[in-house]
């Protein structure tokens, strides 16, 4: 018996030690995974406070940025605010002299002479107008992306004298001299877009006048022959500017400071256009001013072309045959012409206007409202020339050439439109127009445009040239005195949000103000046009409210409103 229970106590202890054993292994394991889970515990932690820095420190850098783009933004919208006064001084101050001086004109005691000091007045505010229009225009283009250049052969001397007859004139007024510097041996000519290279020189000739009191505005020209480049250096003895300064010359909406722009005036966006100009034309813009000392720019312009050695100028007397003439002003001389022309534009006051021009010069007129019209006209009588108007109702001017010229129509087609970007012009001419006449319409460059196409004939005596003066002065009176009407019916339009009837009388008013005399109004019409073809009507309203504003003031208050 005592064997039996020692062997049973025996093997209870193996038992029980292979229990503890067992034991022992799971908590060793369990021991294993405390540390395995401790391990990974403070990797996590590490990991989490590694992710909460790189947080802390992204959130660190975006608020900095944040905040630089935010005062960025501020400046920039002080910048434009600052721009948009500017402007609208830039604007008023010349419309104030031009619609001044025409109602002097309009004073029967007046004498010649002060009438004829009257209309010199009225041009030359007039061409500083269009000078701060289109920069404005070409700030518009450059930032759509839409500016365009042409690269053509043009003779140096020529440019040259084109640059010497536009600014001699500013530098003599303001009693400073004007010279131009030939570096010889120089290239006869280089190609490039000789209106936005003349623009440019132009813009630093305009400031260094701008800018000086005294002394000499000087435009040295050299021959880079490593580079085959032209370098044109303006030069002056003027205020001159800081290198601070410097650093905001080329950027939109900014002069080198606000004082400048109360003391010399300007649009700020002169030497910022002649950067993206030069960009485009390939050349570079350099300055080097010292504040009191006077500033030089210059623009380094690729040839573009190799001229041979033979035909280098050697000589200044070269330049000497292109000298030119000042500009003067002239009277437009109407030419004597015969024919029947076809007029297709829906817009009653410019069916007058142009009708007008083109009765005094001794044509007959036949007036189409619309392209469906104007295709029905071509082609049942014979016209010497069809004036379509682009935009027309239930046919434009585009479908209306384009089928007139399916159909075999021969005769000469010319595009009246507001819309006169080289892209424009080109689709013009692809679908069969033979010329653009931009609106408002030039009666100078409307003449010519006929003359080009229409037969000339007998003088008309001179009381029937009076007569269509007399006739466009009523014309012009018959404008102002329905505008009151046209613009209660804008501002009950726009009220009553009926899109369609404000679409179409913004557009008769857009093509129409600009040919009487009131460029302004065509401006803010277009405005109010552009925003109706976007979709965008909140703002329409208000717009609506300040193009009322805006014509009341350009004509004088009207009775009717």
């Amino acid at each position: 018996m005592f064997r039996t229970s020692d062997k049973t106590a025996a093997a209870i202890i193996r038992a029980l030690e292979r229990e503890l054993e067992a034991e022992r292994r799971v908590q060793e394991q369990a021991r294993g995974l405390l540390i395995q889970r401790d391990l990974e515990t403070a990797n996590a932690r590490r990991d989490l406070k590694e992710l909460n820095d790189k947080v802390e420190l992204l959130i660190t850098e975006r608020t900095q940025v944040l905040s630089a783009a935010r005062d960025e933004a501020v400046a920039a919208t002080r910048a434009k605010s600052s721009f948009l006064a500017n402007m609208s001084h830039e604007i008023r101050t010349p419309l104030t002299s031009i619609i001044g001086f025409a109602e002097l004109l309009l004073d029967p005691k007046g004498t010649a002479a002060e009438k004829s000091d009257s209309a010199t007045t009225i041009i030359r505010n007039g061409r500083h107008l269009l000078e701060v229009i289109n920069d404005i225009l070409d700030l518009s283009k450059i930032e759509t992306r839409q500016l365009e250049t042409e690269r053509i052969e043009v003779a140096l001397p020529e440019l040259l004298s084109d640059i010497e007859v536009l600014a001699a004139g500013r530098a003599k007024a303001k009693s400073l001299k004007f010279t131009i510097v030939h570096h010889l041996p120089l290239p006869p000519a280089l190609s490039t877009d000789p209106v936005r290279l003349k623009q440019i020189l132009l813009n630093f000739c305009s400031n260094a006048i701008k800018f000086s009191s005294q002394g000499e505005v000087r435009v040295d020209v050299r021959h880079d022959l490593a580079r085959q480049h032209l370098l044109f250096e303006v030069s002056d003895s003027g205020i001159g500017i800081s290198a601070h300064q410097i650093d905001r010359l080329f950027k939109p909406f900014a002069q080198a400071d606000v004082s400048t722009t109360r003391q010399f005036g300007g649009t700020g966006l002169g030497l910022y256009i002649s950067k993206q100009l030069a960009d485009l034309l390939g050349a570079e813009i350099k300055v080097n001013s010292k504040l009191g000392k006077g500033s030089c720019f210059s623009v380094s312009v690729p040839l573009n072309r190799v001229a041979k050695p033979l035909e280098m100028l050697t000589d200044s007397r070269d330049f000497e045959a292109f000298h030119r003439p000042a500009f003067e002003v002239t009277s437009i001389e109407v030419p004597e012409l015969s024919g029947r022309v076809l007029l297709a534009e829906d817009g009653v006051d410019n069916q007058r206007l142009l009708s007008t021009y083109l009765r005094q010069a001794g044509l007959t007129v036949d007036v189409a409202s619309n392209g469906k019209e104007a295709v029905a006209q071509a082609l049942s009588k014979d016209y010497a020339l069809i004036l379509m108007d682009i935009q027309m109702p239930l046919m434009d001017g585009i479908e209306a050439t384009m089928y007139l010229r399916a159909e075999g129509y021969p005769g000469p087609i010319v595009a009246l439109t507001a819309n006169v970007m080289q892209s424009d012009v080109a689709r013009y001419r692809q679908c069969g127009c033979d010329d653009v006449l931009a609106k408002p319409v030039d009666r100078l460059q409307f003449y010519k445009v006929l003359q080009r196409f229409v037969d000339t004939a007998q003088q008309p005596d001179l009381e029937e040239e009076d007569e269509y003066t007399r006739e466009l002065r009523a014309l012009t009176e018959e404008f102002c005195a329905g505008l009151p009407s046209t613009l209660t019916a804008i501002s009950r339009a726009s009220e009553g949000a009926d899109w369609h009837a404000l679409k179409s009388l913004i557009h008769t008013l857009k093509g129409t103000a600009g040919s009487y005399g009131y460029p302004q109004i065509t401006a803010m019409a277009a405005e109010v046009e552009a925003q109706l073809a976007s979709g965008q009507t909140e703002t329409l309203p208000t717009m609506c409210a300040t193009l009322i504003r805006r014509a009341v003031r350009a004509i004088g208050e009207p009775a009717a409103l």
